[in-house]
């Protein structure tokens, strides 16, 4: 179905265009072609992404004490994306790990007074990390915060608007599409959230953004509030577990984030209040880079996330790629229920502007005799090859 929409949409506009006597325009901005209508400005492409990924990982803890390794197509998205007239929309899914699964899925539309409404399914507005594309972050993995609170994509609508100097967004949102209570009279989860963010600095490659968010989480009838982490490793299991089987919760989080020519840092701090418990549920991260090509951390204030940064030398043009060295400390704490501390060490390779390839070494202490394995230590080391369009 989605090749004969794809194939409509743009035979629309080539039609379109023909008509007006005027050819469309076929840019190539990264890998893949952009169809453009000269008459309206309406435009089409197809979008995607595969992450090809291995990793190693070592337990030293008394439930789990072992090594074991895994490859797997982390990611494998298709979709399509484009503008017609005031609306813009995007859809696309991903076929990875023998799953098909609902990403970005929405239509926006641009009003008068500069803000836009977005229907559909996407991510909350919460924490700067979670908004960047993955394409975009740092490592291998979000930090901490954005698994252990379940940060995520949920279908609703959202009022957004943003600047060279803020942004600020807010959504009223039901379950996700993995999440489907109909038919059995229950009720699904629900989410309310919010977001602003601040750059009083943003010129000649020096920026200082800071942000804050806020989410009201209700379980409906499905689980209650669960909070759980792993050691930033994706094929690792979740070595603390507070499954409080509560009903809602408050979530608060901070951000900060300085660029300073080749140097970035990024910091986030969330906590999430449950209702009816009282141990305190806190995660957060610091993280820093430095690219020793002297490249600068692409940004966007419009709406207060990190955007590609694209080797200033390619391979393709003769030069040696974008190279970045990046370190990060991660702590979460489930109180009772245990405590993740991780440091990790990564280095990236941009040979261009769509191509990169990772490489994270993780080192995780679990503290806590009510961590789902014990006490102990998790080590290891993941690689990732990356290519979007």
């Amino acid at each position: 179905m989605k090749p004969i929409i794809s194939g409509a949409a743009a035979a629309l506009m080539l039609s379109a265009a023909a008509a007006a006597n005027e050819p469309p325009r076929i840019t190539f901005s990264g890998p893949s072609p952009q169809i453009t209508d000269p008459a309206t400005g309406n435009s089409f492409r197809i979008r995607g992404r595969f992450y090809f990924d291995a990793a190693y990982i070592n337990s030293d803890t008394p439930g789990l004490d072992r090594s074991f390794r895994e490859t797997n197509a982390r990611a494998a998205r298709l979709g399509v994306q484009g503008t017609y007239n005031r609306f813009s929309y995007v859809a696309e899914l991903d076929f990875a790990e023998n799953n098909v699964d609902a990403k970005d899925i929405s239509l926006s539309y641009r009003m008068d007074n500069g803000m836009t409404v977005t229907f559909g399914h996407f991510k909350t507005p919460n924490s700067m990390e979670h908004l960047t594309s993955s394409t975009n972050i740092t490592f291998m993995e979000r930090g901490q915060p954005n698994g252990a609170f379940r940060l995520d994509r949920r279908i609703g609508v959202m009022l957004s608007t943003g600047g060279d100097a803020h942004s600020f967004a807010v959504g009223v949102f039901g379950g996700g599409f993995g999440e489907n209570l109909s038919g059995s009279a229950l009720s699904e989860s629900m989410a309310i959230a919010a977001r602003g963010t601040l750059t009083p600095v943003n010129s000649n490659g020096n920026v200082l953004h800071l942000g804050a968010h806020v989410r009201y989480f209700d379980a409906g009838d499905g689980p209650g509030v669960r909070v759980r982490s792993r050691p930033t490793f994706r094929y690792a299991p979740r070595y603390i577990d507070a499954n409080t089987g509560q009903d809602s919760s408050v979530l608060y989080g901070l951000e900060a984030a300085w660029i300073s020519g080749p140097m970035h840092i990024h910091a986030e701090a969330m906590r999430e209040d449950v209702d009816g418990v009282s141990a305190d549920f806190t995660s957060g991260f610091v993280s820093a880079g430095w690219f020793l090509t002297g490249e600068t951390r692409a940004y966007r204030a419009s709406n207060g996330t990190f955007q590609r940064t694209a080797p200033a030398n390619a391979v393709s043009a003769g030069g040696n790629g974008a190279w970045e060295l990046a370190g990060r400390y991660e702590i979460t704490d489930l109180d009772a229920s245990g405590r993740l501390q991780t440091w990790t060490a990564g280095l990236n390779w941009y040979p261009e502007r769509f191509v990169r390839f990772m490489f994270n070494y993780v080192h995780t202490e679990v503290r806590g005799a009510g961590s789902v394995y014990g006490p102990g230590t998790v080590n290891g080391f993941q690689a990732r090859a990356q290519i979007d369009w």
